[in-house]
């Protein structure tokens, strides 16, 4: 498995991304192969009895519908459960996966935004277009880059919300044995600080700052097929798109 790192850096009102720039300084500072674009395709429903008056917001479900280019021909669903009260408030809610042909994500969308309307309320919808994915050092990092951007609607242009930032290590040799062994989706402390300290080496040489971010880590399986359904790469993107959404 594969230390994965995503990053969010929120974009203020009237001011451009830095999006361009960090991929500009990859390209001049790196021998980078280019991979496939990268996209995404987020959207989240909530239940509708969490927006009653007094409702406990901690224990509100949701539904996420994701697209993601790493995985072209699958969709992911994932439907929470409610939490455990005993449990700590910033942990996550557990999600039930299942994947769904890509094709079908907008009649899938439409059935739950129409006859299962008076459970799930659309909240948000994040896109990622025409983002930057390169394969660095010979494949050992692969890293996205994108304008996270509300969709534009009929009278109603896309909004820029984020810059995405997706760093992911590909060991190899005996590093690469220890990783496929451990088996868990939680990245050790040591893979957390590796892979942050690569991200921030190329932030900060571009000029940018990570500071504000907001950033989780998993291990992944992103350094295997487009077939390979990617679990934990899918609860990745969730958990941080849906973020104080749900």
């Amino acid at each position: 498995m594969s230390p994965t790192g995503l990053f969010l850096l929120p974009i203020p009102p009237n001011q451009q991304s830095p999006a361009a720039t960090l991929i500009s300084y990859i390209s001049r500072s790196f021998p980078a192969e280019l991979l496939p674009t990268f996209y995404l395709d987020h959207r989240l429903f909530v239940d509708t009895s969490s927006l009653l008056p007094n409702a406990d917001l901690s224990q509100r479900k949701f539904t996420s519908i994701l697209t993601l280019s790493h995985t072209p021909l699958s969709t992911f669903v994932g439907t929470s459960l409610p939490k455990d009260k005993s449990e700590f408030a910033e942990q996550a809610s557990p999600v039930t996966l299942i994947t769904i042909p890509s094709t079908a994500a907008d009649t899938f969308t439409q059935l739950i935004g129409t006859k299962l309307q008076p459970q799930w309320m659309h909240r948000q919808s994040l896109v990622v277009e025409n983002g930057m994915a390169l394969s660095l050092r010979d494949g050992e990092w692969i890293v996205r880059i994108g304008d996270l951007k509300t969709p534009s609607r009929a009278n109603q242009p896309s909004t820029l919300r984020a810059m995405a930032l997706e760093v992911t290590y590909h060991a190899s040799g005996p590093a690469a044995q220890d990783l496929e062994t451990g088996g868990a989706s939680i990245v050790s402390t040591e893979d957390e600080t590796f892979v942050r300290g690569f991200s921030d080496s190329l932030t900060e040489a571009a000029g940018i700052s990570l500071g504000n971010s907001r950033v989780l880590f998993r291990n992944t399986q992103s350094n295997r097929s487009a077939d390979t359904v990617d679990w934990d790469l899918a609860n990745l993107y969730m958990d941080m798109l849906r973020g104080n959404r749900a």
